[in-house]
Order: C-alpha cells, then sequence, then structure tokens
C-alpha cells in the first residue's frame, strides 16, 4: 500500500510540473487533487476530505503561521471567507505546514488564526504528508479545485491585488462551470 502512496506522489509531481512550466499554474490540463495526507490535527472543523468536497470549487492554501508572505495573505484569505461565506458551492481550506518547530504548536496556530480573524478550516500537516501529497514547494501557495475535483490553478507567494483579482475571477468562473 506504502508503494501507491509513492506512485500517487510521483504522479502527482509530475502533472504539477506540467501545471508549473505553464507559468503560474494556468491550467492546460487539469489534474485530480490529491487527498489530505496524515493530517495530526483540524482547525475549525471536523476532519476533511477532498473527495467529499465534489461538488465545490475549493480554495486550498498551504501557509505557516510564522512566515510574513503568508500574513501578508491574510487580508485576501478574509476577504474571500466573507464572499463565500454563504455560498454552498465554495469551500476553502487552509493547510498549515510548519517551516520551524514553534509552528507545530495547534494552540498557537488557533490563536493566530483568532487573532487574525481565520475562519476556514485549517488541516495542521505537522509532519509535511500533505505537502508532499501536493508536491508543493512554497509558502503560501493557493491552489484551486474544480467541481469535479482537479486541479485548475496554482499561485505561489504572495496574491497581492493581481493574484487576489485573477484567482477570484477563476472562482467565479469555476463555479458557474456546468456539468461538473
Amino acid at each position: 500500500m506504502k508503494a501507491q502512496y509513492v506512485l500517487a506522489a510521483a504522479a502527482l509531481g509530475v502533472a504539477l510540473a506540467v501545471l508549473a512550466a505553464a507559468g503560474r499554474g494556468d491550467d492546460p490540463k487539469a489534474v485530480p487533487a490529491p487527498e489530505f495526507a496524515g493530517v495530526t490535527a483540524w482547525v475549525n472543523t471536523p476532519p476533511l476530505k477532498l473527495a467529499d468536497q465534489k461538488g465545490k470549487v475549493v480554495i486550498l492554501h498551504f501557509w505557516t503561521n510564522g512566515c510574513i508572505n503568508c500574513v501578508n495573505n491574510y487580508p485576501h484569505y478574509r476577504a474571500w471567507q466573507d464572499k463565500y461565506k454563504e455560498a454552498k458551492d465554495v469551500r476553502m481550506v487552509g493547510v498549515h505546514t510548519p517551516e520551524f518547530a514553534a509552528e507545530k504548536d495547534v494552540d498557537r496556530i488557533k490563536t493566530r488564526m483568532a487573532k487574525n480573524k481565520l475562519t476556514f478550516p485549517v488541516a495542521v500537516d505537522n509532519d509535511g504528508k500533505t505537502w508532499r501529497a501536493w508536491g508543493n514547494r512554497y509558502w503560501p501557495c493557493v491552489y484551486l479545485i474544480d467541481k469535479a475535483g482537479n486541479v485548475r490553478q496554482r499561485w505561489e507567494g504572495e496574491l497581492g491585488d493581481a493574484g487576489v483579482k485573477k484567482l477570484t475571477a477563476m472562482i467565479d468562473e469555476l463555479r458557474d462551470e456546468k456539468g461538473k
């Protein structure tokens, strides 16, 4: 069974390399989103599975609470959580993968989230298993997953005005897609 995970991770790595070749992740060919792996805790939600999010656009972002670039994205995350608060077809999920040992403390994560009014569900990825399953390379990094469960967009680094405009437009486009 472990070999299946290795093969799946390798296939995803190749697929994400294809997305990377397309710039910041524009979708020449969508790839299935990997499932959460080895989550050590959940914040603001019972455990989630991406497989259970079919029919929803998922805004999935990797972050850590000690990263200034991640902190600079907080206003954009708050704007999305507010904009899509009532939307039944959008789910925002953070994956908190620590860079340093102090960032592994779940109480610290909860405190920082509360202080910054971040209310979305968070998978605590203290062992980096979800990070590796996704082939992720940077904090912060935002992925958009369509209603069929395919990764359709990736944005590495701070969003800034250009990034948030582009991804918000893409979220709305994905919401409007029919037959997914």
